[in-house]
């Protein structure tokens, strides 16, 4: 049964017994929340911030103020965020930054300044339909994740995120294996169908939130929970604790907690807490009444 605590700074909400930590939503800078965090602590983060357009976000009665749109200022704000992010990172963990256009570059530079350059992992693209286009040049249709590893033995787990193998003009099919030739060599290479394949670091098979999904909570810069699963499987496993800095609409949250993970986001924005915990306490209840409940929600304001 639900017990429910309330004093001035935690709401704790008891979905069942744990011996793992109390998830964690903080009502907090971003920055405060990282540092707090004991180093090697968690096995992933995940931060989406905001990208510099210097505009106010607005979504179904929802909205949040972005940062000014000047790049040298943005990565003077985050770089000490990042430096947090890394002292947080367990031995084997990684950290993810989302980024469009905007302020990538600038702030891959800094991230290959606090990691160092074979630190590096992935810049991945992420692909999308839906949005405005433009007749000034060509529509701007992506995302990018920059990934970075804590050490150079980060953990990875490619059967976890394998997707169904699609068959090119270059391939052929025979019971059920797909077969290339090299042409060079004369080599032939066998792929099973029903194995799938890990995914390239161009992904087009997420499509971004549109304004009828169910999915959608009314938050702006809402992501799709299958892309942010896709992060967090590849790189944790259940029982595993990450993070995110930014949690906006509660999405690295909700697809922790579905998923069994461990979490602590934070949100500086009281709309967002909001949101976020409505979700989570929600999806608890789901997860409860079908015979797994999460561990202890804890919302600090």
């Amino acid at each position: 049964m639900e017990q429910i605590e309330l004093d001035l700074r935690v709401r704790r909400v008891e979905f069942g017994a744990s011996t793992r930590p109390a998830d964690r939503i903080v009502h907090a800078d971003a920055h405060s929340v990282a540092v707090a965090e004991p180093a090697g602590s968690l096995d992933a983060i995940y931060i989406d911030p905001p990208f510099g357009t210097g505009t106010i976000r607005q979504g179904r009665g929802l909205r949040y103020s972005d940062r000014a749109d000047d790049p040298d200022a943005f990565v003077a704000w985050l770089s000490p965020l990042l430096e947090a992010s890394r002292d947080a990172l367990a031995a084997h963990g990684s950290l993810f930054v989302h980024l469009d256009y905007r302020a990538v570059h600038y702030v891959k530079v800094a991230l290959d300044r606090l990691f160092g350059r074979d630190r590096f992992v992935n810049e991945i693209v992420w692909c999308y339909a839906v949005g405005g286009k433009s007749r000034r040049g060509f529509g701007r249709k992506h995302d990018t994740i920059l990934w970075y590893a804590r050490t150079d033995d980060w953990a990875f787990y490619p059967d976890a995120v394998r997707v169904p193998r699609r068959g090119g003009s270059h391939m052929r099919l025979v019971d059920g294996i797909q077969e290339k030739t090299d042409r060079k060599t004369g080599r032939v290479y066998r792929y099973p169908v029903h194995a799938g394949k890990v995914p390239e670091d161009w992904w087009t098979d997420i499509e971004t939130l549109n304004h009828s999904d169910r999915e959608r909570t009314g938050y702006p810069s809402q992501k799709p929970g299958r892309l942010v699963e896709r992060v967090l499987c590849a790189v944790t496993k259940p029982g595993d604790r990450v993070a995110d800095w930014f949690s906006g609409s509660g999405t690295t949250a909700a697809v922790a907690q579905r998923l069994g993970r461990g979490f602590v986001v934070a949100d500086r924005e009281a709309d967002a807490i909001a949101v976020c915990t409505k979700r989570l306490v929600a999806q608890g209840h789901e997860l409860a009444r079908a015979g797994t409940p999460p561990p202890a929600l804890e919302i600090h304001r």
